[in-house]
């Protein structure tokens, strides 16, 4: 199915990028005009947008995972950027990880601009399947959504713009606008978005973005604020509805391989496949596997690797540790100390940075943990903790049930941890703690705890550390209306 799925995306946006699609500013031009003529333009249109998830995937791991007590580089990495955001030193220009934000902000407009032009341009085409275009609408919305639920996370108040714009000019007059509009934009596009997508998909469609993927996002972004009674009922209709479709695999390690994308334990995934020109594939093994071939043909770079800390975290026989990391390598007789992440292996690739292990934005786990957490909030952990139990006592954890006696407090400590194993390496741990109030109380004392120091001054961070960097480019390209972040130079 995920073959299927990949060939005809590349197909099209081979097309798209014949016709300079792919390398679009947020600005129309002559070829944006000739451009969308035709429902397959339209077609092309939105896959150009899937596309993007790629170039913002990138960024990820560094935002999400280096940041936190779960990840570190490796030794000799620090040039890629990696160790800034490892010491939360992170300088708004002329470093490599000034770079990288400015190149995550730019990839994330991308998006968004490709999107805005899409639904502008969509009700000037004929349809031959009304249908068809109700669901592009729907897949543009939900993509631009994404995309901007990445930026306010990132960045917190970020220029709001939801229609094409005409003129480089004009996008000197958007402002940072108070994320709180930001994200009515958000959950907005995530309802329009889940009313207009299908449940599921049949071959070559599979691993787009579904009814299920709007709701279960709009479920994460109530979260991010807070609003667990919002949130409530939008995933327990994801549960109560999906018994059929979603649910989990007796092997925890399945759910990552590279020959089994879109499985039932994933709502939605960034698609990554090998062998394509342009590339199709991802480059977790740079990222995530140590230098050396001892794991999969081509070695990597270490940028990512487990730290003691998680590793230490995992309960005693909890099933889905050997398949998310190891601490050590065996070659034969010779065992090295080697910290690797397991997750993505691909033990088939052949050619650096052409991985074809899709990455997860969405699984039907994090659905069940979301819904737990909103009933302990309200004050429920007896009904919280069942949902907990959910993930917890699968054949794929191997774990014991907490008890339905658990009181809030020590429910709210146990998802928390939950997440923690359950989506190490998907690039969440960063952003639960924020959203939790807890990331400088765990980071702060992860720091200390191992002594970490920078330049030979002990770690630690405060809650401007909360929100990136804007790029100081950016700011630069619009200092009236763009300023920089508290606790920022």
């Amino acid at each position: 199915m995920k073959k299927k799925l990949t060939i005809l995306i590349c197909t099209m946006l081979f097309v798209c990028c014949k016709r300079d699609f792919l390398n679009l500013q947020p600005t129309t031009s002559g070829t944006t005009d000739e451009f969308y003529n035709t429902q397959q333009d339209i077609i092309n249109a939105d896959n150009a947008i899937y596309a993007v998830l790629q170039l913002t995937n990138a960024s990820d791991y560094m935002v999400g995972d280096i940041t936190t007590d779960d990840a570190e580089p490796g030794a000799g990495t620090c040039l890629s950027g990696v160790c800034d955001f490892n010491f939360f030193d992170i300088e708004p220009s002329v470093t490599v990880s000034s770079t990288v934000l400015n190149t995550r902000w730019t990839s994330l407009y991308k998006g968004i601009s490709r999107a805005n032009i899409l639904l502008n341009r969509i009700d000037g085409v004929t349809f031959n399947d009304p249908i068809l275009k109700t669901r592009i609408i729907g897949e543009a919305k939900f993509l631009r959504a994404y995309f901007y639920f990445s930026l306010v996370q990132t960045f917190g108040d970020v220029p709001l713009i939801v229609k094409e714009l005409s003129s480089p000019d004009e996008t000197y007059a958007y402002p940072r606008t108070d994320e709180a509009k930001v994200y009515a934009q958000i959950q907005q596009d995530l309802t329009d978005a889940s009313t207009a997508l299908p449940s599921t998909y049949t071959g070559a469609d599979i691993g787009r973005a579904t009814k299920w993927a709007a709701l279960g996002m709009l479920g994460r972004v109530y979260l991010f604020q807070g609003k667990f009674t919002d949130a409530a009922p939008v995933l327990k209709n994801i549960i109560d509805n999906t018994a059929s479709i979603y649910g989990f695999l007796s092997n925890y390690a399945d759910v990552f391989k590279y020959n089994n994308g879109n499985n039932k334990e994933i709502i939605f995934s960034i698609q990554y496949s090998r062998g394509f020109t342009p590339s199709q594939g991802r480059a977790a093994h740079v990222n995530f596997i140590p230098m050396g071939t001892q794991l999969q043909p081509i070695g990597g770079q270490g940028y990512n690797l487990p730290t003691t800390d998680l590793d230490q975290a995992f309960e005693p026989n909890d099933a889905r540790k050997a398949a998310t990391e190891s601490m050590t390598i065996t070659v034969g007789t010779v065992t090295s100390a080697l910290p690797h992440v397991n997750k993505y292996l691909d033990p088939a690739i052949l050619l650096a940075n052409d991985t074809s292990v899709d990455f997860p934005i969405l699984r039907y786990s994090d659905v069940l943990l979301m819904y737990a957490e909103c009933l302990n909030e309200a004050g429920n952990p007896g009904g919280g903790v069942v949902y907990l139990n959910k993930v917890r006592t699968t054949p794929r954890t191997n774990l014991p049930a907490k008890p339905l006696t658990i009181s809030q407090s020590d429910l709210r400590t146990a998802i928390l941890k939950e997440r923690r194993i359950e989506f190490a390496f998907e690039s969440l741990r960063f952003f639960d703690l924020v959203r939790t109030n807890t990331l400088e109380t765990v980071m702060n004392a992860y720091f200390t705890k191992y002594n970490i120091t920078n330049n030979g001054v002990l770690v630690q961070i405060d809650t401007h550390n909360r929100l990136f960097p804007i790029p100081q480019q950016q700011i630069d390209t619009n200092p009236q209306n763009i300023k920089q972040n508290p606790g920022y130079k």
